[in-house]
């Protein structure tokens, strides 16, 4: 099944499974975002859920491209203008870390710049061996915004983050898993299928305990190891409580699969 919800010429989006909604960058080149493009997908990440009835969504791009971040066309040198295009990239940002549904990066090429940024506020990432990645910002008297100073970090460690930072330097997707950029590296050519397999699997659990897990576990990243125990003990109750909890202890007993609501 596949039913095309969203197309613009930036980015399209489909259902590609039950629960599973396939966000394809089309841009070009090499999946430049506008500030326009990025409000746009915020809105419809927002409410991927409610109207779609994504319980996953599998990020990724044409080509030689995942996303080489803003396009520098539309770069004015105003503080208006940058501040404006920092808060939209933020608010994108932010929306995939903490909306309604995981997002997985599936990185077919170069991942760079805002678009490196865009893949590190996903749930995690998924490497096709072409794929690059960098934040060269420094090579234009600028910085890894919108979010990019604390993600990278706070993944592969100060020293790791900091060499990418302030060298600019592209590295290629081995280095990447190897430095723990990414999750998981296959050939090109698996990587839309494995990403969809794993979203699949996803869309198949509770989508409580799925919204549950990533609460606390990016409480606990952002704000220490006490605000994410307090997360948890804020949330285990309810959740052990919910219809997800008494469908999925009933379908262990019974031997069959859980029907989550």
């Amino acid at each position: 099944m596949t039913t095309e919800l969203l197309k613009n010429d930036v980015f399209e989006a489909s259902l590609v499974a039950p629960g599973v909604v396939l966000v394809r960058i089309i841009s070009k080149p090499l999946g430049v975002f506008t500030v326009a493009a990025r409000r746009a997908l915020t809105e419809f990440l927002h409410t991927v859920d409610r109207k779609h009835g994504a319980r996953c969504v599998v990020l990724i791009g044409t080509g030689a491209g995942f996303s080489v971040g803003s396009n520098i066309k539309e770069f004015a040198a105003t503080p208006e203008w940058i501040e404006e295009a920092r808060i939209v990239e933020t608010t994108l940002n932010e929306t995939i870390e903490r909306g309604p549904v995981p997002v997985i990066a599936a990185c077919n090429g170069h991942t760079l710049g805002g678009g490196m940024v865009l893949a590190l506020a996903c749930d995690f990432r998924i490497a096709g061996r072409s794929a690059s990645f960098g934040v060269p910002e420094v090579k234009l008297g600028a910085m890894a915004t919108a979010t990019g100073t604390q993600r990278l970090p706070m993944l592969v460690g100060r020293g790791q983050a900091l060499r990418l930072m302030l060298t600019g330097q592209t590295i290629d997707a081995t280095e990447a898993y190897r430095i723990g950029l990414v999750e998981e590296l296959v050939e090109d050519a698996e990587l839309e299928g494995r990403a969809l397999e794993v979203a699949k699997q996803i869309a198949a659990v509770s989508p409580k305990a799925v919204a549950a897990s990533r609460r606390s576990v990016s409480a606990g990243l952002r704000n220490g190891y006490g605000t994410g125990l307090l997360m948890e003990q804020e949330i285990t109750v309810p959740l052990g409580l919910s219809d997800d909890a008494i469908e999925g202890k009933a379908a262990f007993v019974e031997k069959r699969p859980p029907r989550f609501a």
